[in-house]
C-alpha cells in the first residue's frame, strides 16, 4: 500500500505546490500526503485513485491536485486558505480560488430524509430545486417565503451540511493527530527547522470542527450583526426564524465576490480599503476586553452587493484577541518607530506561548530594524511578519488565537491584492487608528496617565516618552545605519579574500 501511494502523489506531482522558496519542504510535503492517503479508508483512496485514472494522460498538476481536495474536506479547506498566496503559480491559484464556492453538484434528493422533514415542516417556504453553492463541508439551497410584514416574498438560504460530510470530516481531522508528529520526525530526516506541527495541526483540527456546529454559527453571526450594526457599508446577513442546530437559515444577499466585481479602479481601492479595515483594523482597533475577527475571509465569503457594499458570510470559525495581545503588537509597532530593540523583544516575549532563545530573538529584531534604517515602514504589516519571522527562526510557539489572527490576515493581504495592488494594509491601520484616537481624546484628559484603557491601546504616558524620545530615536538611527554599512563593508572585504 506504502509504494502505491508514494508512487500515486509522485505522479500528482505536488511538489509543484510549493514556490521555489519553498524548494527544501518539498519533501515534507510529499512525505505528509503520503502519510495522509495511507490512513484514508479503503474506499476513499480508491475513489481518489478512480479520479486520477479518468483524467486524460496529458491533464496538468493543478488539475491533478485539484480533485483530490474535492475528495478531502479538510484539504479543500487547506487550499481555500492558500487560493489567493501570490507566491503560488498563478495556474494553481486559479484552480485553488475554484475551492471557494464550487459548483453545487449535491442535489435536494442527496439530502438525508430527516432534513428533508425538517424543512418540509418550517411552513410556507418554497425550496429551489438546485443548491445555490458548495463549500468544504456546506451547502447552500435558496429559498423564499412570505414575510408577516410584507406581501412580497422573502429571499433566504439554509444552509447545511452536505452528505456524508461529517464523516469524512472527521475520519480525516484523526489522521492530522498523526500527522502533527510525523511531520515533526520528518523535519529531522530533511534536514529542516523542527517547527511546532502538532501544534499547529492541532489548532486546525479544533477549528475545523467547529464547521459541523451550526448553532455556534448563529450566535456567531449574532455578535457579528452587534458589532457592525452602526457600519452602513458591512451587510452582516440576517438570521431567520427557521435555525436548528442542523440547519442555519439566514436572509440571501446579492453580489459578487469581491475579486470578481466589475468596477472600476478607484471604487475597487474603495472596497479593498473596506475589506482590511472591516475585517482587521475596526476589531483590533476596539477598547473591548476581548475582540471577535473573521477566521475564513476567503473570497467565497466576502460578497460585494450591487450598492458596493461588503457583505460577509459564514461565521462558523472566529478567532479573539485579547486586550493585552493587542497591546504587545502596538508596542511593537512603537519599538519599530523608536528603533527600540528591547521593547520589541518585550512584547514578542509576552506574546509568546513559549519562551524564545533569547539570542536568536535578538538576532531577527536586528534583522527587521535594520530593513527599517533602510525605508521599510515599521507598522502593522511589518510588526506581523517579524512575528512570522520570529516563529520559523526560533521556533517560538504562540497561542492558538495569535496563529489563527495570523492566518486570516495573509488569507486577507492575497485577496486584497486580486481586488487591487493599489491598497495598503498600513494606511488603513493608521487611518482607522487616528479615527479611534480622536474620539478618545476628552476621555484622555481625565484618564489615569498610566491607563491604556483605549481603543488605541497606548496610555498617555507612552505617547509622552514616544515624543521626548525622538532624539534619542535619530541617534540610534545613525548609529544603527553606521554600523550597517560597516557589516557590509566587512562582508565584501571578506568575499574578496
Amino acid at each position: 500500500m506504502r509504494a502505491r501511494v508514494r508512487s500515486l502523489v509522485e505522479s500528482l506531482d505536488v511538489e509543484q505546490i510549493l514556490p521555489q522558496c519553498y524548494v527544501s519542504y518539498r519533501p515534507l510535503l510529499v512525505d505528509g500526503l503520503c502519510l495522509f492517503l495511507e490512513r484514508m479508508p479503503a474506499h476513499r483512496l480508491a475513489e481518489i485513485v478512480s479520479d486520477q485514472f479518468e483524467m486524460a494522460a496529458d491533464t496538468g498538476f493543478a488539475d491533478r491536485v485539484l480533485a483530490l481536495l474535492h475528495r478531502c474536506p479538510t484539504l479543500h479547506k487547506l487550499g481555500q486558505i492558500v487560493s489567493r498566496d501570490r507566491r503560488l503559480s498563478n495556474e494553481l491559484r486559479q484552480r485553488l480560488q475554484s475551492l471557494e464556492s464550487v459548483t453545487p453538484t449535491t442535489r435536494l434528493d442527496d439530502l438525508p430524509t430527516d432534513i428533508l422533514q425538517e424543512l418540509e415542516n418550517m411552513g410556507d417556504i418554497e425550496l429551489s430545486a438546485h443548491p445555490l453553492a458548495e463549500a468544504s463541508v456546506a451547502v447552500v439551497l435558496p429559498f423564499t417565503w412570505k414575510g408577516k410584514r410584507s406581501r412580497d416574498p422573502q429571499h433566504g438560504v439554509f444552509k447545511m451540511l452536505k452528505p456524508g460530510v461529517e464523516e469524512r470530516l472527521f475520519e480525516e481531522l484523526e489522521i492530522w493527530v498523526e500527522l502533527g508528529a510525523f511531520l515533526e520526525e520528518r523535519c529531522e530526516h530533511h534536514g529542516l527547522p523542527r517547527l511546532d506541527y502538532a501544534e499547529t495541526l492541532d489548532c486546525l483540527r479544533r477549528l475545523l470542527k467547529q464547521e459541523v456546529h451550526f448553532e455556534r454559527e448563529q450566535k456567531h453571526l449574532t455578535e457579528a450583526a452587534d458589532f457592525y450594526a452602526r457600519d452602513t457599508n458591512v451587510i452582516i446577513p440576517r438570521l431567520l426564524p427557521f435555525c436548528s442546530s442542523r440547519i442555519t437559515a439566514m436572509e440571501r444577499v446579492f453580489g459578487d465576490k469581491v475579486t470578481d466585481v466589475n468596477i472600476g479602479s478607484t471604487n475597487r481601492i474603495k472596497l479593498a480599503d473596506r475589506v482590511f479595515e472591516a475585517l482587521v483594523a475596526r476589531p483590533f482597533w476596539t477598547r473591548a476586553e476581548v475582540c471577535q475577527f473573521h477566521a475564513d475571509p476567503h473570497a467565497g465569503n466576502l460578497f460585494c452587493t450591487p450598492d458596493e457594499r461588503l457583505a460577509i458570510f459564514d461565521w462558523t470559525l472566529v478567532g479573539r484577541l485579547d486586550k493585552q495581545q493587542r497591546v504587545e503588537m502596538v508596542q511593537m509597532v512603537l519599538g519599530g518607530i523608536t528603533l527600540n530593540e528591547t521593547r520589541i523583544c518585550r512584547a514578542v516575549s509576552r506574546l509568546g506561548r513559549t519562551q524564545p532563545d533569547e539570542s536568536r530573538l535578538r538576532d531577527r529584531v536586528c534583522a527587521a530594524l535594520r530593513e527599517v534604517r533602510q525605508g521599510c515602514l515599521p507598522g502593522f504589516d511589518w510588526s506581523q511578519r517579524l512575528l512570522d519571522g520570529i516563529a520559523a527562526s526560533t521556533g517560538m510557539g504562540f497561542p492558538e488565537n495569535l496563529m489563527l489572527f495570523r492566518k486570516a490576515l495573509h488569507t486577507l493581504s492575497g485577496l486584497v491584492a486580486d481586488i487591487t495592488t493599489d491598497c495598503s494594509l498600513d494606511r488603513v491601520m493608521l487611518n482607522q487608528g487616528l479615527r479611534q484616537f480622536s474620539g478618545e481624546w476628552s476621555s484622555r484628559m481625565l484618564a489615569d496617565p498610566a491607563s491604556r484603557s483605549f481603543g488605541t491601546h497606548v496610555s498617555n504616558v507612552e505617547l509622552m516618552e514616544l515624543m521626548g524620545s525622538l532624539p534619542g530615536t535619530v541617534n540610534a538611527y545613525w548609529l544603527g545605519l553606521w554600523e550597517d554599512s560597516l557589516d557590509t563593508l566587512q562582508r565584501i572585504q571578506g568575499r574578496s579574500r
